[in-house]
């Protein structure tokens, strides 16, 4: 007798499980949670753009620290500039980094994609990021620069505490527009997408 039923049996039980280990790569339930939740673009986008602040923060603040502790610099508008130049330098490449790692490297194998941003590459997903972070950023850095400013010339906490304070409130503002923004820009790639799907029917 054939065994083709049988396998076909055997394939038709094993078929829904192999799924399901296909779409949950994680045993962890805990671990896949946070991974799929880590996952949505706007989540990872915030917490990497957040990450890639607070980690540039400690290398800016530690510059900006040695130039003022040296006298090497003690014009306040020229500490301000260097911190800008500074910031933008290890602001970005940490974050091109970490958005690689959270949309286009291997942690993405264990997750599923937004349908909306499927497809994307890594330069045009990053750059379509850094391109609205451009936009908003004279908000963030005026408002930094003018608490760092204020700070060094108003207080004696030192320039390394001004810059680290500066950076807290400037990127906490225009965390909340630019989540504002994605969150308006995710829903319309959304229904565009679900239209685009439910003509093909």
């Amino acid at each position: 007798m054939s065994d083709a039923p049988q396998q076909a049996g055997k394939q038709a039980q094993t078929g829904p499980i192999a799924e399901a280990e296909v779409v949950h790569h994680i045993s962890n339930p805990l671990v896949r949670a946070v991974a799929h939740w880590y996952a949505r673009r706007i989540v990872n986008v915030n917490i990497n753009i957040i990450a890639a602040g607070f980690l540039a923060l400690v290398p800016v603040s530690i510059c900006v620290h040695f130039i003022h502790s040296t006298k090497f610099i003690e014009n306040a508008k020229a500490i301000a500039a260097i911190t800008f130049v500074l910031d933008v330098v290890f602001d970005f490449s940490i974050y091109f980094c970490l958005h690689y790692l959270a949309n286009h490297g291997p942690f993405r194998k264990f997750v599923s994609h937004n349908p909306a941003y499927r497809g994307m590459s890594f330069l045009h997903d990053a750059g379509l990021v850094q391109m609205q972070r451009a936009i908003l950023s004279p908000m963030l850095y005026i408002i930094w620069l003018w608490v760092q400013h204020y700070l060094i010339a108003e207080s004696s906490i030192g320039a390394g505490w001004a810059t680290a304070i500066g950076g807290v409130i400037g990127i906490g503002t225009s965390r909340i527009v630019h989540t504002i923004w994605m969150l308006v820009e995710e829903r319309r790639r959304h229904a565009k997408y679900v239209a685009k799907q439910s003509a093909r029917v």
